[in-house]
């Protein structure tokens, strides 16, 4: 096959991208992304995978030509490794073996894994979404040094969002149950609120119509962004997890929870801290809580002590990140 040209390249872009934002099944639309994909790039072997957010681990979308072997290197942490060192994680860009620095031959994965498997040369490129997020890796192997051409390589980086998009596993009902686990506890919600089941993943008295807790991950939902909070039940904790979902209707939220230990902190101080995270002062949340300043300011100094944070900031900051914000604190000031 001859080196591609330009007004290919455009072409095979611009059918790749509407394959991708399409809403069929997302392992349909991988398969259909390297079968064009091959239009511009003569590949003996690719595969597009996603990230688990969670782990980090590959997850395959759709794959041709790889041996088991070769998958099983390309698939490691050693692997991601190798593309965080080399900058591929943070570019977004494709990277073939001629743009490695030095010899291609002194980077394990072209002289240990793909040169044996008699690949000349190829191309890796992390997917990104719009927003940052590394949502997944495209790997491809040509049997010729012809390929992917520069204008191919370039056409490939185009890619990168598109493609993010597609191995995105939180636009995903049926790939955010996956990620779960079997038997996790979870619901989905239509686009009006109502709960449904999803398949494999249990429920729970909290997860069902009616109940506060759903009715706060439902606020959260309108905002169309992931979402977290901790939420009490009898003498049980649960994280709450809020995710958005494209593609599948009509399940458009993820609602899931699992237990979670609150370490130190006692139900108290985390309502002081949740308030204090949205930037309450201390008389502030007094006021809403109904107790004294003095009160108030006891709580700060047991958290800022139990969580080894310097101050109220980083304190607020800690639980920002770990997810220690109450889902309701009920309060007396409004």
């Amino acid at each position: 096959m001859p080196v591609v040209d330009l007004e290919s390249a455009i072409g095979a872009m611009g059918t790749i991208s509407a394959i991708a934002s399409d809403s069929g099944p997302v392992n349909e639309r991988g398969s259909a992304v390297l079968a064009e994909l091959k239009r511009i790039i003569p590949f003996e072997a690719a595969e597009i995978c996603s990230i688990n957010p969670l782990t980090g681990e590959s997850v395959q979308i759709a794959s041709e030509g790889y041996s088991e072997q070769v998958l099983s290197h390309l698939h490691s942490a050693e692997f991601h490794d190798l593309m965080e060192l080399l900058g591929i994680r943070s570019t977004g860009r494709p990277v073939r073996m001629q743009d490695l620095p030095g010899d291609p031959m002194d980077n394990w994965a072209v002289a240990d894994v793909l040169y044996p498997a008699g690949y000349a040369e190829g191309l890796t490129m992390c997917l990104r979404t719009p927003d940052g997020r590394v949502t997944g890796v495209i790997n491809l192997s040509t049997l010729s040094t012809d390929h992917p051409s520069d204008i191919a390589r370039d056409a490939v980086a185009h890619l990168c969002a598109t493609l993010g998009n597609l191995a995105d596993p939180l636009q995903s009902g049926k790939w955010i149950a996956m990620l779960l686990g079997a038997g996790s506890m979870a619901i989905g919600l239509d686009g009006a609120g109502s709960a449904i089941s999803i398949p494999g993943l249990t429920g729970h008295k909290l997860l069902t119509d009616g109940t506060e807790l759903l009715e706060v991950a439902k606020g959260a939902a309108v905002h169309n962004s992931w979402g977290s909070f901790v939420w009490p039940d009898d003498d049980d904790w649960f994280r709450v997890r809020v995710v958005p979902c494209k593609g599948e209707q009509p399940i458009m939220t993820v609602v899931s929870m699992d237990s979670i230990d609150i370490g130190p902190l006692s139900r108290r101080e985390l309502e002081v801290l949740t308030l204090a995270a949205e930037g309450l002062s201390n008389q502030e949340i007094g006021d809403a809580l109904v107790i004294s300043n003095r009160t108030v300011a006891s709580h700060v100094e047991h958290i800022l002590d139990k969580l080894s944070a310097p101050n109220r900031a980083a304190a607020a900051a800690y639980a920002l990140r770990e997810g220690l914000i109450l889902g309701r604190v009920v309060r007396y000031d409004r």
